[in-house]
């Protein structure tokens, strides 16, 4: 039975007006750019996953909040960082806070955005540590995956890749949820404590999904030059292709080495091979494995991991629509 609903569009305005209390002091450089950030703050999916299973578990409405703009906090503080690694000109449709206020200001707006996101999780009252504790995990996570997708030179083994993809998306999609669950005080039965575990189980092969379908787009269409192979970074279907592809010796050569004069060769014949229908395969098999653990998952809380499935699988399929069209 579906919790009570989630106005939207009301969460999203008082998440808002939420921010603009907690914005750096008017008197400090960072206010600037915390206000041009906040100016395009994205879809809010982290936080909307927060409100939603807080609003299940019959949380009061401050500390819903509180914990809403944590997780959202947090990941926005990722995406700051990984604007500056990257050296990303823009996102969300505007100049990132790299671009247009250098990477100083970029790296310490994201490190005011991690204390702020500990600071609101501290509010609770009944468990503050122990929400702080969990961001803290996550966002460990997260920078484990992220150094690992940026660092990897060798072509990645599929179990690697694995661990990489996961560690770069689960963290922060199972935090929202878990540290409701922590604030209602479902955590204290050892049955649900079990039932959590396939929460993270579930949001991990969303993950995967999700990613999976990513490095199937930076592959093709091959006319438009990936990324990934550019960078080295790990890529589900150049993983397949490195461990079972015709050519695949040479190509691992090449991939060890700093050429790329030959990137759209090797591309191309990636894009022309079978381990593009196996990475569809292996994404659309993640997908039901995922649908498969909701059940498994504390019964307030099914219909917003529906949820979060719904919309992984709705942006997996759109993605490939996209490709195809």
């Amino acid at each position: 039975m579906p919790p009570k609903n989630l106005d939207t569009a009301q969460a999203l305005t008082s998440l808002d007006a939420l921010y603009q209390r907690e914005m750096p002091d008017v008197n400090s450089s960072l206010a600037q750019a915390a206000s041009y950030h906040f100016k395009n703050p994205g879809k809010s999916f982290r936080a909307q996953l927060a409100l939603s299973s807080g609003t299940a578990l019959g949380l009061n409405e401050q500390d819903n909040y509180h914990w809403a703009a944590a997780c959202e906090l947090l990941h926005n503080a990722s995406l700051i960082h990984d604007d500056i690694s990257d050296a990303s000109t823009h996102r969300r449709g505007q100049q990132s806070i790299n671009e247009k206020f250098g990477s100083d200001m970029a790296l310490c707006l994201g490190d005011w955005m991690v204390a702020k996101a500990f600071e609101l999780a501290a509010r609770n009252s009944s468990c503050g540590g122990q929400l702080v504790a969990l961001l803290a995990q996550a966002m460990q996570e997260t920078c484990s995956g992220q150094i690992s997708d940026i660092s990897q030179r060798q072509c990645a083994e599929l179990d690697q890749w694995q661990q990489i993809a996961k560690g770069k998306t689960a963290p922060l999609l199972i935090a929202p949820i878990k540290g409701a669950a922590i604030a209602a005080g479902l955590n204290k039965d050892l049955d649900v404590q079990e039932r959590l575990g396939g929460l993270e189980k579930l949001v991990g092969l969303c993950g995967l999904a999700y990613q999976g379908r990513n490095d199937i787009d930076d592959i093709i269409p091959s006319s438009r030059r990936s990324s990934d192979l550019d960078g080295r970074k790990p890529n589900l279907v150049v993983s397949l292709f490195a461990h079972q592809g015709t050519g695949r010796e040479s190509f691992n050569r090449w991939y060890s080495s700093d050429d790329n004069n030959q990137l759209g060769q090797w591309q191309s014949r990636i894009a022309s091979s079978d381990v593009i229908l196996q990475a569809n395969q292996s994404v659309d098999f993640w997908l039901v494995q995922a649908e498969q653990l909701v059940s498994s998952v504390p019964s307030p809380l099914q219909f917003v991991t529906y949820e979060l499935f719904n919309a992984v699988k709705h942006k997996t399929i759109t993605k490939s629509q996209g490709r195809i069209a």
